[in-house]
């Protein structure tokens, strides 16, 4: 007894040191991009921090995916087919917007990579977990639905304060806006929340339903990729940046990740998508 005391205790002592890995990791990496000049990067050539520090981040969770792809080795047909499909409407968003190939297979690569890795960490773990359209088909429609109710007044404060600083609207095609959002609201979604609480699951295991264990998940899922929008503005207004990291944590990363954790991974998709969708719409 003794002994699987002291098993269970270590076991939670090298979760803990694996989720302070992730977030130094992390931190390295955003220390990097502020102090790195964009000349310097090596291979990539990045117009600003925000697409550097946002590819720098897409790879290392990549690589994490890989690492639990090879370990894990768990294949599911039905998992692998969704994970393409979400995957293929990502990355023909990111072509619709910019027609760049490279960038639209790059995207979708990492959104397969990353949804699969995440499923098979949920599907091994004895944590938090997260369903990724598991229901029926009415059921995730009524997710789909949901999530876009809910977006409703916070996609309404997302387009006040683009209209506050720019002062005008562009009403845009509303097919195009619906198109163009798919990206973020799956990619975002399934990179930088799904896959990162995944990870914490794996590394915490039960202890990731805990209090401290589920608000550190949430954490970690939310101010990295908000301050993954933020280093260009970090560099000329600090102050403005720590407002914007506060703001943009509170009212969108952690709602859609509560919707992830509290609900699933398609009414976190819709929210995020919809939010997406007005701005668009809007000209923003």
């Amino acid at each position: 007894m003794i002994t699987k005391v002291a098993s269970v205790n270590s076991s939670v002592r090298l979760g803990w040191i694996g989720i302070i890995g992730m977030a130094l990791i992390y931190a390295l990496l955003y220390a990097l991009n502020l102090n790195v000049p964009l000349a310097s990067s090596p291979i990539f050539h990045y117009n600003n921090y925000v697409t550097r520090i946002w590819s720098w981040s897409e790879f290392a969770l990549t690589g994490a995916a890989l690492v639990v792809l090879f370990t894990q080795r768990r294949v599911s047909i039905r998992v692998i087919v969704l994970g393409f499909v979400l995957a293929w409407l990502s990355g023909a968003s990111i072509y619709l917007r910019n027609g760049g190939m490279i960038d639209a297979v790059q995207e979708g690569l990492v959104v397969f990579l990353t949804f699969w890795a995440g499923t098979v960490l949920f599907e091994r773990t004895q944590g938090q977990v997260i369903a990724a359209f598991q229901n029926t088909p009415m059921s995730v429609i009524r997710s789909l639905m949901f999530g876009i109710v809910v977006a409703i007044p916070f996609a309404a404060i997302n387009n006040l304060f683009f209209y506050m600083n720019s002062g005008t609207v562009i009403f845009k095609d509303g097919w195009r806006a619906a198109l163009l959002a798919l990206s973020p609201g799956i990619s975002e979604e399934i990179i930088f929340r799904y896959f990162v609480i995944a990870l914490c699951a794996w590394f915490l295991q039960s202890d990731s339903k805990q209090r401290l264990g589920l608000w550190t998940a949430i954490f970690l899922s939310v101010v990295p990729h908000s301050l993954n929008h933020l280093p260009d503005l970090f560099l000329t207004n600090p102050a403005m940046a720590v407002f914007m990291l506060a703001a943009t944590c509170l009212l969108f990363g952690l709602p859609m990740a509560i919707l992830q954790v509290k609900r699933n991974l398609e009414t976190a998709i819709a929210f995020h998508w919809f939010i997406d969708f007005a701005r668009f719409l809007f000209g923003y």
